[in-house]
């Protein structure tokens, strides 16, 4: 599965993370621990492969493994109030479910089989509860309504629908904090039969992208169950300045910023959290040529010299988190797909000028107040701007060309033109990569500053910078 594919080198971390559960595990050691990271670095990713590893590990001793693990998406289920609720359904979604559950070999398969009705029937107590007594998370002051999630069969469905002005009455007469009471107990009694043969692992993701106060009632809920359940692990996927910020919208007045703040943030949320492991930087293999096929297929050594198209790749895609270059690439493919419908094979030299384009647009950019410069002193070319001293993308541009794009023994000396290198492949003449790429970005603003020392080589170059005019245009329009 192309999901599976490593292009982060993140096995090492994944590694620390499961030696950190069974560690906790072997111990009998409660645990919540966190998973740290900004939007977009690959904090979910992580979390799959660590829920598939978890699966992975089998003891001799326990027919279906260690573990008992569940993911809990908050994001998803943020529509419910209630987050009890929303846990309980999703962990009746996923015993319901064989494909929410990586199993690799049949072995794994015959035992999850033989665990799965054990599991089921240890939470048929919490089902019974919400079953019984649903309506505390789903009826206000104003309104009746029964999500199809509630309705247990379509006959419930049609009962409750039967008699919803009898039930609208009855809601009256309901304590709701009883019935979270009830909802709770029941959940912890279930949890803690599993627990007693197996580590139960919640694996938390996506509680950055909730509204606060539901991120908060969902650590306040779970922090409420590890306390009361034995033999049980939290793993929580987060932005930790996204979530020290929901804190601070809740708790914390906007005029009230005086020492000691933070300090308090910390403590509060040090209560549901013990410890957390930060996501290392973003480190591209190899591996990304397998996972965007898509991507490479369509380019080759046409009229640049050979060069590591992997390493070019990976110094532009530093820049910005995983998750806004892999949208850069569909949006490359995508344009690439349109303008190149005949499938002809492009230089690689295209390739890398678009991804350092993209990036441009990802960063704000500024492109009118930049510019190329020859520094004859150094003999060399750097890219500029008029308006600020260094910024990322130019450090970027410039590691690029910094093998020396310029010609030492010009052919024919012109005061404001620049000669490029141009190099032989079985005697015919093709620009090096360094030079067709300040070519390209001059070009694109229809400044005639370079010339290559043979010009055999145009004609190509201008055919691939035409190209980019067209790309730069169509994946413009493609911006959000």
């Amino acid at each position: 599965m192309l999901a599976e594919i490593d292009i982060l080198n993140r096995q090492e971390f994944i590694d620390k993370i499961i030696s950190t559960v069974e560690y906790h595990s072997k111990n009998n050691l409660k645990a919540s621990f966190s998973i740290q990271g900004e939007w977009g670095c690959g904090k979910s990713w992580i979390l799959d492969r660590v829920f598939e590893n978890l699966y992975d590990i089998q003891d001799e001793q326990i027919a279906s493994g260690r573990y008992c693990v569940f993911r809990y998406n908050a994001w998803k289920y943020d529509y419910y109030d209630e987050p009890l609720v929303s846990l309980l359904i999703s962990l009746k979604e996923q015993l319901d479910s064989e494909n929410s559950i990586i199993l690799k070999t049949p072995e794994a398969q015959k035992n999850y089989q033989a665990v799965k009705l054990m599991i089921k029937e240890k939470l048929l107590d919490t089902l019974d509860v919400i079953q019984k007594n649903p309506l505390f998370s789903i009826i206000d002051s104003q309104t009746f309504h029964i999500p199809s999630l509630f309705c247990f069969g379509s006959s419930v469905k049609k009962e409750f629908e039967k008699y919803k002005d009898k039930v609208k009455k009855e809601i009256r007469q309901y304590d709701p904090h009883y019935d979270l009471n009830q909802l709770m107990n029941s959940m912890i009694k279930g949890l803690n039969k599993i627990s007693s043969e197996k580590t139960v692992v919640v694996i938390v993701d996506e509680l950055d992208r909730c509204l606060p106060e539901h991120a908060i009632k969902v650590l306040e809920r779970m922090h409420h169950i590890s306390q009361n359940v034995n033999n049980i692990q939290f793993i929580y996927g987060i932005d930790k300045t996204q979530i020290e910020n929901n804190v601070a919208r809740i708790f914390v007045s906007e005029n009230n910023y005086e020492k000691g703040k933070y300090e308090r943030i910390k403590q509060y949320l040090s209560k549901f959290i013990t410890f957390g492991l930060k996501v290392p930087k973003a480190e591209y293999t190899d591996e990304i040529e397998k996972k965007y096929p898509s991507l490479f297929n369509s380019f080759d050594n046409i009229n640049t010299c050979s060069f590591d198209v992997i390493e070019k790749v990976r110094i532009i895609a530093d820049i910005v988190n995983p998750r806004v270059f892999d949208q850069i690439v569909q949006k490359i493919i995508i344009s690439n797909g349109i303008l190149n419908q005949n499938n002809n094979k492009l230089d690689n030299s295209i390739l890398i000028f678009e991804l350092f384009y993209a990036i441009t647009l990802e960063t704000n950019f500024d492109w009118p107040n930049t510019h190329v410069s020859y520094k004859r002193e150094r003999n060399k070319l750097e890219l500029e701007s008029t308006t600020i001293t260094y910024s990322p993308t130019i450090g970027v541009f410039n590691r690029l060309i910094e093998e020396n794009p310029v010609a030492i023994n010009q052919l024919r000396y012109d005061p404001n033109r620049v000669p490029l290198y141009t190099s032989f492949e079985n005697n015919k003449a093709k620009s090096i990569l360094s030079s067709s790429i300040p070519f390209y970005y001059e070009g694109l603003k229809d400044h005639d500053l370079f010339w290559f020392d043979n010009n055999d080589v145009l004609p190509e170059i201008n055919k691939n910078l035409s190209y980019l005019k067209l790309f730069t245009e169509y994946y413009k329009s493609l911006d959000m």
